[in-house]
């Protein structure tokens, strides 16, 4: 009997040992394929980017979600800003979300389109003043009425900052500016 409860206890020492020797085998193995580099550089995807999409890359970054390695890419022109999730293994554009700028300018104008805009500055020299306060691209643009009076709304964008500024419509002064910094890592491989 105490060789039989010695076999067992021996046995089960064995497989639990081995047990444990595979699952530590596993989890280095899975550590390891975390770890490892994507096949496709941040270089090989803005390549890829920059074939498909007109504009500047404005968030780039590696993330990996459920032993998936993917880069998330923003790309903003002066109609669109698109969100891209891309495969880091094929260059596969996973995900595509659009946001179109114009549309929300146009349907403004629009609401708009009763009001004696002769005494306004103009979309283009309100742009105007907005760069000149703050280099960078236009990404959000409308006009708005507040407090009964005309304004319009910018919205600028350089790098990992953004500016908002309300100009009045008729005079083109700045009513309003602010200037906020996105603390993200940009462009981290």
């Amino acid at each position: 009997m105490k060789k039989k409860l010695a076999v067992l206890v021996g046995a089960l020492t064995i497989s639990t040992a081995v047990g444990l020797g595979l699952s530590q085998s596993d989890q280095a193995a899975s550590a390891s394929e975390n770890n490892k580099q994507p096949t496709l550089s941040s270089e090989d995807i803005t390549s890829i980017v920059n074939e498909q999409y007109e504009g500047e890359i404005t968030d780039f970054e590696l993330d990996r979600d459920d032993n998936q390695t993917h880069y998330e890419v923003e790309v903003i022109n002066d109609d669109e800003e698109y969100d891209l999730e891309i495969d880091a293994e094929t260059g596969e554009i996973i995900k595509e979300n659009v946001e179109k700028f114009q549309l929300e300018n146009k349907q403004e104008t629009n609401k708009n389109s009763n009001v004696d805009s002769s005494n306004f500055i103009g979309d283009q020299k309100a742009k105007e003043i907005a760069l000149e306060q703050f280099s960078g691209k236009v990404v959000g643009f409308e006009l708005d009425e507040d407090d009964s009076k005309y304004v319009y709304e910018i919205e600028v964008r350089e790098g990992n900052k953004e500016a908002d500024f309300e100009i009045d419509a008729v005079t083109g002064d700045v009513l309003e500016m602010d200037i906020e910094t996105d603390d993200d890592d940009r462009f981290d491989d």
